[in-house]
């Protein structure tokens, strides 16, 4: 966190940081190497369904070869009834999908991300 605050206004200044909103965005495909989403859709479950959590992680994966997710928990500190869902119909479209231990708790108990790739 403290490399990525430190880091941003030069970021902004460079174009390296840019607004975008999902499930749309305006990169190339395979733009990236890796594609993180950090405290959004998990985390915010009760206020964005599933077919926008579909969405999301499906163009994430047009654009990074990677996507990694976290937190899996709700704000409510429940795991979110979305992760099982994305996994299965991500491996069903033939990705692969982990959830992996992570070394910090950002809530109580989220301790987990998910990869797909």
């Amino acid at each position: 966190m403290n490399l990525f605050l430190d880091d941003y206004d030069t970021g902004m200044a460079e174009g390296r940081y840019q607004y975008q909103q999902l499930p749309t965005l305006s990169f190339a495909d395979q733009s990236f190497d890796l594609a993180l989403v950090s405290h959004l859709l998990d985390l915010y479950s009760a206020h964005l369904s599933e077919d926008i959590h579909l969405q999301s992680i499906r163009e994430l994966l047009r654009v990074a070869r990677e996507v990694r997710i976290f937190p899996l928990l709700t704000l409510t500190g429940e795991l979110s009834p979305y992760v099982a869902k994305v996994e299965k119909q991500f491996t069903d479209w033939g990705y692969e999908s982990e959830r992996l231990m992570v070394p910090y708790e950002f809530q109580k108990g989220s301790n987990q991300m998910l990869r797909i790739k």
